[in-house]
């Protein structure tokens, strides 16, 4: 759920960052919301802020991502079902990409 709900976030902030790149006045100032307040900040700090966020929000839902395979394994070790095949699988990188496409370019 604190995935679900960390994406949802990233995606708000995706979509403000965009509002923000496509504002024809960038030496404007921006309302942001902070809790129950809203507060007036020139744009180039917004982005800033919001990139940071975004970095921040992308970290924490990769840990999160990670801690998961764990704990899957452990709730069904739990109820007393076999470990899933292949769950521990790792995505290959792009190096170990292009080296597979040569090989399989001949």
């Amino acid at each position: 759920r604190q995935i679900v709900d960390l994406d949802v976030k990233r995606n708000r902030n995706r979509e403000a960052l965009r509002a923000l790149q496509k504002d024809p006045d960038p030496d404007e100032k921006a309302m942001v919301c902070f809790g129950n307040m809203f507060i007036e900040l020139p744009k180039s700090k917004t982005k800033e802020m919001m990139q940071e966020d975004q970095e921040h929000l992308d970290e924490e839902i990769n840990k999160l991502r990670k801690e998961l395979r764990g704990k899957v394994n452990r709730l069904f070790e739990a109820q007393g079902k076999a470990e899933l095949k292949g769950f521990n699988l790792n995505p290959m990188t792009p190096e170990e990409m292009k080296l597979i496409n040569r090989i399989l370019e001949g």
